[in-house]
This record gives structure tokens, sequence and C-alpha cells, in this order.
């Protein structure tokens, strides 16, 4: 999704991200965890995954009003980079606010991946603030770099 240049707010339905899971590892109570295997082996859910998925994605819509919040007031500014979802940040597209003297902020919920021909210097020279709330990929140093800044919104 290389050439972002104005405010940008992508919502990704769960079909599209269904490939792109991570992986992550809970510890529960054994009582939890026999309940949640009754409950697969009652029907209510085919597998122990399943039914920790739509828990968590009920915990998440219970807080939706928390997510509409962080998306007004973003409108206008076309340095900002907002969104849900998964990013790809390429060489062009900092090397376009570079030449147009304009330094980008950054705020992901989801995935941001720049791609392996950014470096340093450039992100230095392009990014003014960044936040992931997610997945964050980049040549080496990149990541570093970017999170050491404060995020500015």
């Amino acid at each position: 999704m290389d050439g972002i240049e104005h405010l940008l707010v992508i919502l990704v339905s769960d079909k599209k991200t269904e490939k792109n899971y991570e992986k992550i590892t809970i510890n529960l109570p054994a009582v939890d965890l026999g309940k949640i295997d009754y409950l697969v082996d009652q029907g209510f859910y085919n597998t122990r995954t399943e039914f920790i998925r739509t828990s968590i994605k009920q915990e998440i819509d219970k807080n939706s009003f928390t997510f509409d919040t962080i998306t007004k007031d973003k409108s206008g500014d076309t340095r900002h980079f907002f969104g849900f979802g998964i990013f790809d940040i390429g060489r062009k597209t900092l090397e376009k606010h570079l030449s147009q003297g304009t330094k980008i902020r950054i705020f992901v919920i989801g995935t941001c991946r720049f791609g392996k021909d950014v470096d340093v210097d450039l992100v230095k020279e392009t990014v003014e603030s960044f936040k992931v709330f997610g997945i964050k990929k980049g040549p080496p140093g990149v990541i570093d770099f970017l999170e050491s800044l404060k995020y500015l919104s």
C-alpha cells in the first residue's frame, strides 16, 4: 500500500485478515480451561481456539466506542498516516514526502511494515512521530529508531 499521501483510515474486514493471524500464548487456570473444553465437548464451539477468538472479538466489540473516538478529528491533516489494518510503507512513499519537505505521523492499529529498501536515514528525514499497536516490521535499525520517537496526536 505504498503511496500514502493523505489521511488514511482503513477498516479491514475479518475475512481479509484470516490468513494474517499472529500466534499468542495465554495461561489460564485449569478450571477455566476445563470449562472451555466442556463447552467444546457440548458443541457450543468447534475448538478451544474458536472459543478464545469469539471471546476476544466480543470484548473488542464491547469497546468499539474507544476505536470510534480515536478516528474523530483526524481528517484534514495530510501528514497523518492513521488507520486500522495492514500497511506497507516503501521507499517511494518516504522519498515523496522528503521531496515535498513534509514529515508524516504514523498511527496504526494492526500491522505496519517498512520495505527492505527503507533505511534509518530516510526514516529520520520523513517520519515525525510513530505509534503502532500490533506488529511492526522493518529493516535493521528502522523500527528501533521509530520506537524512540514520541507520538504526536
